[in-house]
């Protein structure tokens, strides 16, 4: 019975130790098929942003009405086609020619003073004054010369003196009237120099400018397309909407609605306040949407807001509005893009053509202090590298120094629980 026991005791020993074994050799060949590697390449990367928007007219496409007046015929409907040169609005002008008209007689009235201005050494005013200038020392020279006659039959005793002070009294006024005459014509020639000649010439300036701007309003009274194109309503952030129909009033600038021209289109979006600053024009977008399904839309960021708008409802953040231009459309791709539709807008915000991109799964901790594990081709040994990272995109790391072309980073993915029995 003894001898029967030890026997089993080594039996079960040994079924121990080899179910020992044979659990690690399980775990070994687990690890090595877990262990994953990649030779590093360089490749383009490029980072980008994505954002959701919205289908919009581009820049030029906008009406707006010449002047203030009346509409007398509509030519268009809003939503459909128009073509280029073709008659969208014709106003009333009345008005219009009654503003013009009191412009050019204030221009030419504005026109006659600078010519009197300019020619002034020689005009009616300056002739007045100084035909007063010698009439005054004409009347002096005769009033000194009858005081002379006089003060000699005084001498002789054939007048008596009190004429004698009555022709000097007289002689005093001529010469004050000669001094107020030299005066008044100084005032009248410093009137054609200096500040009032300048004034005549910016008034007969300004006097044609307003001539020649209701002159171009009133050539403006019959609107026509610029471009060919859908009529859209203007957008929601310009206004009420204008029903526009015969006898409708339009002030000067009105919007009255854009034209959708398939060569000139853009997608708006907002962005958020933290990726605001990566934007900036001209970086490149692609664009995509569910109204359009298998169209990839290209452009570039055409403008983006100096301002952040205040946070919504939905959002807690800022946010910061953008435009991007679209290339032209083919006329089978115009055909499926409309005003207004949804976008998925993807902006290209940073591409390096030669980069050093690692899987996303090999680095190891965080910036400043990422490491991965290179293995040594030769040995076969694996050890540490400090990286110092760049951007991150969903299909890898750049990675700015620590690896380089060529290297083997290895890895291991996280062990997934085990499956129950």
């Amino acid at each position: 019975m003894a001898l029967l026991g030890a026997a089993a005791a080594v039996l079960t020993a040994a079924v121990a130790i080899g179910a020992h074994r044979g659990g690690q050799a399980r775990d070994a060949a687990t690890a090595a098929a877990g262990e994953q590697s990649a030779v590093i390449q360089g490749r383009p990367f490029v980072s980008t942003i994505a954002v959701a928007g919205s289908i919009a007219p581009g820049p030029g496409g906008e009406l707006l009405a010449p002047f203030e007046g009346v509409v007398r015929s509509v030519g268009f409907a809003y939503g459909e086609p128009v073509t280029a040169g073709q008659v969208l609005l014709v106003f009333d002008t009345a008005e219009v020619e009654a503003r013009r008209n009191d412009a050019e007689a204030s221009m030419l009235k504005a026109s006659q003073a600078a010519r009197d201005m300019a020619d002034w050494n020689n005009g009616p005013e300056m002739s007045r004054a100084r035909q007063a200038v010698a009439s005054s020392e004409a009347d002096l020279v005769d009033s000194q010369r009858k005081l002379a006659e006089t003060k000699g039959l005084l001498d002789r005793g054939l007048v008596p003196r009190t004429e004698f002070e009555t022709a000097q009294r007289q002689l005093l006024t001529q010469e004050a009237g000669l001094a107020a005459a030299r005066r008044d014509l100084a005032v009248v020639e410093a009137r054609g120099r200096g500040a009032n000649r300048r004034v005549a010439e910016l008034e007969l300036s300004n006097a044609r400018a307003r001539l020649a701007s209701f002159s171009g309003q009133a050539a403006g009274a019959v609107l026509r397309a610029p471009v060919s194109g859908v009529m859209v309503r203007p957008p929601a952030d310009k206004g009420e909407p204008v029903a526009v129909h015969a006898g409708s009033p339009m002030t000067r600038g009105q919007l009255i609605g854009v034209i959708a021209s398939a060569d000139a289109l853009s997608v708006t979006f907002k962005l958020g306040e933290v990726d605001a600053n990566q934007v900036k024009v001209g970086q490149a977008v692609t664009v995509t949407g569910a109204g359009f399904p298998g169209l990839v839309l290209r452009g570039r960021v055409a403008s983006v807001a100096g301002e952040a708008l205040p946070p919504s409802a939905g959002s807690p953040t800022s946010t910061v509005a953008a435009t991007a231009r679209l290339e032209g459309l083919a006329p089978e791709e115009a055909a499926q893009v409309r005003i207004g539709m949804s976008a998925n807008v993807s902006i290209e915000v940073y591409s390096n053509p030669t980069a050093v991109v690692a899987p996303p799964a090999a680095i190891q901790g965080a910036a400043p202090a990422a490491t991965v594990t290179v293995r040594d081709p030769r040995t076969g040994k694996t050890r540490s590298v400090a990286v110092r990272l760049g951007r991150v995109a969903p299909d890898g790391v750049e990675v700015l120094s620590g690896l380089k072309a060529g290297d083997t980073v290895v890895w291991t993915p996280p062990s997934m629980p085990p499956a129950p029995v």
